[in-house]
């Protein structure tokens, strides 16, 4: 490792020799860097107005579709899939399935010595859309961490489907089912989990699903008749909109799904106005970020996200796996392996 550097500086920055690439930059990329690499449509990856004449700019045709549809932006980029192989410099970069959302993509960067792996974010286990993500047979691996925390066990994604389901089934007859989650991702995930139902989607999901392909359901409209499953995000006015659902309907559900639903505090407060919280979630658990790693063969772990400083901690101290949270740029004077 001799020569390689990683650390975060509004996007993640590899360095090794005379090579330097970054992945999900926020801002525009300063400095000279042999590519920039987008593992998916999420805000809190890309930042497309930053990308405006970015080259050379990697990313998949999905999420570049999804970002011209939903921030009107068209960026100049090689689009990849999973399976792709990129030759840029004479770095070969892999592109690979992440199972996160449609278009999310993990790279594989293979400098002819070391191979780095960057996972963006990731789920292991397959979905209503996508299959689980593929493992990384890389010598460092860079992996999120949003999920690293024991707490954070999810049940099958048969289970919480099948409970879904249920809910469906038991109200939707005599009034309607509120589902709520990320326009990108829990969209699309349940469009076509309930594509053969009276479907309404609120506008910010349908233009997505609509970009990518997914033409199931109707726009969301005012208030949709009885027996019908609505599709939305999570509104910032929850209280507000609970109470303007049940002055129109004498039944309703209202169900959240976010994988931080699986720690009962944070579904206490939505429980508390009538909503069910399901941990359905495009990451992967606690268990599926240890397995990713066991299985990926790294010598050395950075985690990134979320909970990194305690995922990277119970690598060390109970798997004796070399880990640290990725620096940032200021922090770059520490020992590697602290």
């Amino acid at each position: 490792m001799r020569g390689f550097r990683a650390y975060y500086d509004n996007g993640i920055v590899i360095e090794y020799k005379n090579k330097r690439l970054i992945v999900d930059p926020l801002r525009k990329p300063s400095g000279f860097f042999n590519a920039v690499l987008i593992t998916h449509g999420h805000r809190d990856h890309v930042n497309p107005s930053a990308l405006r004449g970015v080259s050379p700019l990697v990313m998949s045709r999905e999420t570049a579709s999804i970002i011209r549809a939903r921030d009107n932006e068209y960026l100049r980029h090689i689009a990849v899939s999973p399976g792709s192989k990129l030759l840029i410099d004479d770095i070969m970069i892999y592109s690979l399935n992440a199972g996160h959302v449609i278009g999310s993509l993990s790279y594989m960067i293979d400098f002819g010595d070391l191979r780095v792996g960057v996972t963006g974010d990731f789920n292991v286990e397959s979905s209503a859309i996508l299959s689980g993500a593929e493992r990384l047979d890389v010598d460092v691996l860079i992996m999120e961490a949003t999920y690293g925390d024991p707490e954070y066990v999810f049940p099958s994604r048969d289970v919480l489907y099948n409970e879904l389901m249920s809910i469906v089934e038991g109200r939707i007859k005599d009034g309607v089912v509120v589902l709520m989650g990320q326009p990108l991702g829990r969209g699309q995930e349940l469009a076509a989990l309930f594509r053969d139902y009276p479907l309404y989607i609120e506008p910010s999901i349908k233009i997505i699903n609509n970009a990518i392909g997914l033409k199931y359901g109707r726009v969301l409209s005012g208030f949709p008749p009885a027996g019908s499953i609505v599709l939305m995000g999570m509104p910032r006015d929850l209280g507000s909109v609970i109470g303007r659902l049940r002055s129109k309907y004498g039944s309703f559900r209202a169900v959240a799904l976010s994988g931080m639903y699986a720690r009962y505090s944070r579904a206490s407060r939505l429980r508390s106005l009538g909503v069910d919280a399901l941990p359905l979630s495009s990451h992967s658990d606690f268990p599926g970020l240890v397995d990713f790693v066991l299985s990926s063969g790294a010598r050395f772990v950075y985690t990134v996200y979320g909970n990194a400083s305690r995922f990277a901690r119970y690598l060390r101290n109970e798997l004796k796996v070399m880990a640290r949270p990725l620096p940032s740029a200021g922090q770059l004077t520490m020992d590697t392996f602290l």
